[in-house]
């Protein structure tokens, strides 16, 4: 309304405002022009009405009944030409507008030609509509390209970031930032504390949907206001499908990358390729540098054993992790997922930097996968670094027995080599051997069966014991007992399994028989480092 007052057809009627000051900003959607007393299901809603004011004409109450009718249709505005039937407002007019206040009342002093208000405020209605048009045009036409470009992730939020104006957070549903491009805000002060603001601004904040349905993986989230909400929510909208279709693409080139690796790895270590060049030639990873060393390395989770969509989430995660982490610490890889749970590689080394180059992948691994849900609680084992491909290949076994052994040591999130396993190894090799699983029973089973029968954790209290060494001042402390409590409960111990808990001999048989009970838990699906 505000606008078309501007307008010089309706400027020639010298227009004054009776009423509805403050709803000026109402948008007008189209003109009508009527004299008739009753336009009940005329009208839509944000229609301007013109009048030469036959219908104001009548007393108090026929004007009030017009206006409640106005009102009822949602009409944007009344303009009153005075002249032919009124000369001037009626006196009950302004009684009337204390009840009206959301319809804005305008007269015109000076004769109007009708037709050419109506010209000029469709002419600029069309205009807006025309404008809107070519402007999704145009969004589908930069969101198209970055398609077809096959953009990155912060490539589509940069340029959706650019047609905004405004800064732009791709997040996760568990509210961790994805990407980013904040051109005018510091990325300190974009970023603070952003997964806590942004679940308190979770219905203030302009936010769409990235995924599909059940499978929404994110959402793309302007943390501030915008010029125009509808162009906006536009542009968040097509970025969302953009993202989608880039992440879709991705996961199937990484599916057919992963098919093609693990093939490359199967037939490495079936000894189907015995010839290095022809190793190298079929990587897909870029030409690795010859002169080089290189490592094996396996990167494991527990199985989550119940969603296998989960489970193909956390092993997706897993690949890309090490991908990253590989590129950050400036090597080149071949990276597969081997199985549930496992995604193992071979990379590139300096001839006496493979400690380095391992440590940084291993730092980039515990921040990029290390309180997530599916990959907290990994683990990475690794083997001697080998002059080869095909001799690094075979000791991919190696490394993956480490990162299994790994999940059954007492802290997760970190590197394994085999002088971290020692013992704890021997048995996770062998932890299928019915002669070991007899050792086992004999030496714990009385105990199992006593604390499955009195509901007591005496288990836990040896586990904790042998632990300390033997030693009954530490044992206390930890276990947050009395000396006199821990006393009694070890001689239950000992009595129950008729061994002596001073003897080095009786610790070590019985520290095995937990690692075992551990190593054999692992494939019952629970999480040994729980017990």
């Amino acid at each position: 309304m505000r606008d078309i007052l501007q307008l010089s057809a309706l400027a020639k009627g010298r227009p004054r405002v009776i009423g509805g000051h403050d709803h000026l900003d109402r948008p007008v959607r189209w003109v009508h022009v009527s004299d008739l007393a009753d336009l009940t299901d005329l009208l839509a809603g944000g229609v301007l009405v013109l009048t030469t004011g036959l219908p104001l004409a009548g007393d108090a109450r026929q004007t009030e009944t017009y206006l409640d009718m106005l009102v009822g249709q949602d009409v944007a505005g009344l303009v009153i030409e005075l002249g032919t039937h009124l000369k001037t407002p009626p006196e009950h007019l302004t009684a009337v507008f204390t009840r009206f206040l959301p319809l804005p009342v305008v007269t015109l002093s000076v004769r109007t030609r009708f037709v050419e208000v109506t010209q000029q405020v469709h002419r600029l209605i069309v205009a807006d509509q025309y404008a809107q048009v070519e402007f999704a045009r145009t969004i589908h036409e930069v969101f198209t390209s970055l398609n077809i470009a096959r953009a990155s992730t912060v490539d589509i939020v940069t340029r959706a970031v650019h047609t905004l104006g405004a800064p732009l957070v791709l997040e996760d549903v568990g509210r961790h930032v994805q990407a980013f491009c904040s051109p005018d805000i510091p990325t300190a002060e974009l970023l603070h504390q952003w997964s806590e603001r942004s679940r308190l601004h979770d219905t203030s904040w302009s936010a769409v949907p990235v995924g599909i349905g059940s499978e929404q993986w994110g959402r793309l989230v302007l943390p501030g206001p915008v010029p125009d909400d509808s162009r906006a929510r536009m542009v968040l909208e097509r970025a969302a499908h953009s993202l989608q279709l880039h992440r879709m693409i991705q996961q199937e080139h990484d599916t057919l990358m992963v098919r093609a690796l693990g093939g490359l790895f199967d037939d490495l270590l079936s000894g189907r390729i015995s010839d290095e060049n022809e190793a190298v030639a079929r990587s897909t990873a870029p030409r690795l540098t010859a002169g080089r060393r290189y490592a094996a390395l396996s990167v494991r989770v527990l199985s989550s054993g119940a969603d296998a969509l989960a489970q193909g989430e956390a092993d997706r995660r897993i690949l890309a992790a090490v991908r990253q982490a590989v590129a950050t610490a400036g090597e080149r890889a071949i990276v597969s997922i081997r199985r549930e749970g496992t995604v193992s590689t071979v990379l590139s080394c300096p001839p006496h930097g493979s400690d380095r180059v391992l440590a940084a992948v291993s730092r980039a691994l515990r921040e990029r996968l290390t309180g997530r849900a599916g990959t907290d609680g990994w683990v990475a084992g690794t083997a001697p670094t080998a002059t080869g491909l095909i001799e690094a290949a075979s000791r991919l076994a190696e490394a993956e027995h480490l990162a299994e052994v790994g999940l059954t040591m007492p802290e997760a999130n970190r590197l394994y080599r085999s002088a971290d396993v020692r013992l704890r190894g021997l048995v996770a090799l062998l932890r299928d051997d019915h002669r070991l699983q007899r050792f086992a029973e004999t030496e714990l089973g009385p105990l199992l069966d006593h604390d499955a029968r009195t509901g007591d954790d005496l288990l836990g209290l040896l586990r904790t014991h042998l632990d300390c060494g033997g030693s009954k001042t530490h044992t206390a402390r930890l276990a947050g007992l009395s000396r006199p409590t821990l006393y009694s409960r070890l001689r239950t111990v000992e009595r129950v399994l008729s061994v002596s808990l001073d003897s080095a001999e009786s610790r070590t048989a019985l520290h095995t028989a937990l690692m075992i009970t551990d190593a054999r838990r692992l494939d019952l699906d629970p999480d040994p480092r729980r017990s």
